[in-house]
């Protein structure tokens, strides 16, 4: 496999890559190993921002583990602490997987393609963010006193 150099990264990164290739260093120090790094945005927003970067495995998994009473705050720290080496290994092996495989030349543009960003996450996410309590307010409104008499029931 050939190496993956700076540019390479840049490349497929697109905005902000010198903030991810700073991060991307420390774990090449230590030879692809992990180590404690914090990404607030994959703190606050970790579903979103795994979409945002196309990490769909990852944004699967915290789209789940979102329904887990508890469990999603801790979950949380979690993304925060370890996003920066989630997208570099991912970032890696999609790099690594377009240069072998890319007519010469062409890995650039490929590379440019596949990564990135999906800039409508950030719309969506905002249409979302302010559909969640009009949800909640009607489904409180239509299925609310479902919920409070059965819970009555079983309490008398």
């Amino acid at each position: 496999m050939e190496m993956i150099t700076s540019q390479d990264y840049e490349e497929y990164i697109g905005p902000n890559a010198g903030k991810y290739l700073f991060n991307f260093a420390k774990f090449q120090q230590l030879h692809d190993g992990f180590t404690v790094t914090w990404h607030w945005p994959a703190f606050l927003f970790g579903f979103w921002w795994f979409l945002y970067r196309k990490m769909y495995f990852w944004a699967a998994v915290t789209f789940l583990i979102g329904f887990l009473p508890f469990g999603n705050f801790i979950a949380q720290i979690g993304y925060g602490m370890s996003a920066y080496f989630f997208y570099y290994r991912d970032s890696t092996a999609k790099i690594g997987a377009i240069k072998s495989t890319a007519p010469v030349g062409g890995a650039s543009v490929i590379m440019r393609d596949t990564g990135g960003v999906h800039g409508w996450v950030k719309i969506v996410g905002l249409i979302c963010f302010f559909l969640q309590p009009i949800w909640i307010f009607f489904m409180s409104l239509f299925f609310g006193g479902a919920f409070f008499f059965s819970f009555h029931q079983v309490m008398v």
